[in-house]
């Protein structure tokens, strides 16, 4: 009986550690997730940047083709055009697998294109990003308006 006593307990331990690594790789892809949005709001386009893998693809806001690549000289000019995003993440639920890890959220704010009135509701947000180089890099996402029947 004394075995299977042990048995149990080093069982517990393992899952209570492994659950604990979870949940802390959860919480860093949250914080990439947010530190993320505040670099773009903010303006650091070299800090977003960072964020990227030089593989990136993903669809933005305005339902159009699959983008490739990232380029922050494109999004800095942009901004100084009068791009802007006023956002707020919400309801962000992540969930990691070894080295990968997908986050989705919904975003709440204002989207101003540059020369165009600010456009004020939700959208849709998803992300993927896999570990490199000690940090949580994106590798695709996905943003799409959020509409309600």
């Amino acid at each position: 009986m004394r075995r299977w006593s042990r048995l149990f307990a080093v069982v517990a331990c393992v899952l209570a550690i492994h659950t604990a690594t979870a949940v802390a790789q959860e919480e860093e892809v949250r914080a990439a997730m947010l530190e993320t949005l505040a670099s773009w709001s903010n303006g650091d386009f070299d800090r977003f940047a960072q964020s990227y893998h030089e593989e990136v693809r993903g669809f933005l806001f305005g339902g159009g083709t699959l983008a490739r690549g990232f380029n922050a000289a494109a999004l800095a000019a942009a901004y100084e055009a009068g791009f802007r995003a006023e956002m707020e993440l919400r309801d962000i639920d992540v969930r990691v697998l070894g080295d990968i890890a997908v986050g989705v959220a919904y975003a709440d704010g204002s989207l101003t294109l540059p020369g165009g009135a600010p456009e004020v509701g939700s959208w849709r947000y998803s992300e993927t990003r896999i570990r490199e180089g000690g940090s949580w890099k994106i590798v695709q996402y996905h943003f799409s308006k959020l509409t309600l029947p």
